[in-house]
């Protein structure tokens, strides 16, 4: 009798668990972060993160190497090209159409024809570092202007122009020219021949705003090395120097700390157009920390060094560097 009995229990029991086959299998998996909740574009589903490892939609016009970029999770292809009604009988293809396709489904969702830059003939190009999840953004830059494509809320944002700390000379008329233009965090980040870089602040999207240089220096062969200042993902702040590289082509954003730092940024004005430059962190050891404009990097100090005045900090940064 107590064997028909537990019999009878162990069948009850797997007619239980056979019977939950039914519960979606999403009861069992991690539910997505905020950060990828905000990556998924409009109509698409949270949960579903699986992303195909490519599309076959194709789109009419003409288009320049790397003007197309596919975001796979939102199953959204942005494209800058030129057809007919951009074309100039002067000066012939204007690659200035921005196209968003869903992948989905190869339809045309958006298409924005954007304003000549400079000259008809000057193409805009996407940025080279197209979207980050955190701002959700790709930039898209003309010779002379910027825009940025808000992914979630699938709008174009208004124009932004570079701006800079101190007055530019032009050389000529390729001067000011934006060569590259990259997004980094809510950040986006570029580089005009002949001025140097430029920082948009982005974290408030609906109102982007240039950040101009916390320090900037000028180098004998007349390149302004700016220095920004922005909060760090790992409390404190940044520094960054980003360097563009004409002739390798190759552009650096340049964080100088492994870390952020907590730091005490008021000093003097005259004190930051040097090549050296020296803060201190906040707390009662109040270090000093050397940094060099000039090489765009950190300058190590010595323990003894990095607890003297400034001056001092100064007179050991100049005899030291290389």
């Amino acid at each position: 009798m107590r064997y028909i009995i537990q019999l009878a229990l162990v069948l009850t029991v797997s007619l239980i668990l056979s019977c939950g086959g039914d519960v979606p299998s999403s009861t069992s998996q991690t539910e997505p972060t905020p950060a990828d909740t905000s990556a998924t574009s409009p109509g698409t589903n949270a949960s579903d993160t699986t992303a195909r490892a490519s599309h076959d939609c194709t789109l009419a016009g003409k288009i320049l190497d790397g003007n197309q970029t596919w975001l796979d999770q939102q199953e959204l292809l942005i494209t800058v090209l030129a057809d007919e009604s951009t074309n100039d009988p002067d000066y012939g293809e204007g690659h200035r159409i921005l196209v968003v396709t869903d992948t989905k489904t190869c339809e045309e969702v958006q298409r924005e024809i954007l304003p000549v830059s400079s000259s008809p003939d000057f193409p805009y190009y996407i940025a080279e570092i197209v979207y980050n999840n955190t701002s959700q953004l790709v930039g898209i830059r003309g010779a002379d202007v910027i825009y940025c494509y808000d992914v979630l809320n699938r709008e174009l944002l208004a124009p932004l122009s570079p701006g800079f700390l101190n007055k530019r000379s032009t050389d000529d008329a390729q001067s000011g020219m934006i060569q590259r233009l990259e997004v980094w965090e809510d950040y986006l980040i570029g580089y005009a021949q002949d001025m140097g870089t430029f920082v948009f602040d982005l974290t408030n999207k609906d109102n982007p705003k240039a950040l101009l240089p916390y320090a900037e220096f000028k180098t004998k062969t007349g390149d302004f090395h700016s220095m920004f200042m922005v909060p760090s993902a790992d409390a404190g702040l940044q520094a960054i120097i980003p360097q563009y590289d004409y002739d390798a082509d190759e552009f650096k954003v340049n964080p100088l700390f492994q870390a952020g730092k907590a730091l005490n940024t008021n000093i003097p004005k005259s004190a930051k157009n040097n090549r050296f430059l020296v803060l201190r962190e906040q707390g009662e050891s109040g270090k000093a920390v050397g940094i060099d404009l000039q090489t765009c990097k950190e300058i190590t100090l010595p323990e003894d060094t990095a607890t003297k005045k400034v001056q001092e900090v100064l007179t050991w940064l100049r005899a030291n560097a290389s």
